[in-house]
């Protein structure tokens, strides 16, 4: 009677650990699928040039200064392009004042981040 009772003691420990892992698995493609999913609505509502070619784009969730009217912005812009570029390229779509090409202008917080 012992025997049968430590016999059946570990199949039900064996099946809670395979529980675990199964769930361990099944959290680690839930999160990946999260993350397909937000790259696909970045692409989605992305703004930029539309006639860059597919392959040449690389996408950003821009993070805007204070003054502006919104917190962050989903942008592409081409992978051969320089920083300045891309500084100037996200000031123009997000409608912000760009003086960081004259020399008497001050340096300011008024540039977009990427993130």
């Amino acid at each position: 009677m012992a025997a049968t009772q430590k016999l059946v003691k570990d199949i039900i420990d064996s099946k809670k650990e395979e529980a675990v892992r199964s769930k361990r698995r099944k959290g680690a493609k839930n999160s990946e699928t999260v993350a397909k999913v937000a790259l696909m609505k970045l692409k989605m509502h992305a703004c930029g040039d539309k006639s860059l070619p597919q392959t040449e784009r690389i996408y950003f969730q821009v993070f805007l200064p204070k003054g502006s009217k919104e917190k962050s912005k989903p942008m592409f812009f081409c992978s051969k392009w320089s920083i300045g570029k891309v500084v100037d390229f996200a000031a123009c779509l997000a409608d912000l004042k760009n003086d960081n090409n004259k020399s008497t202008a001050k340096v300011n917080q008024d540039t977009p981040c990427l993130k």
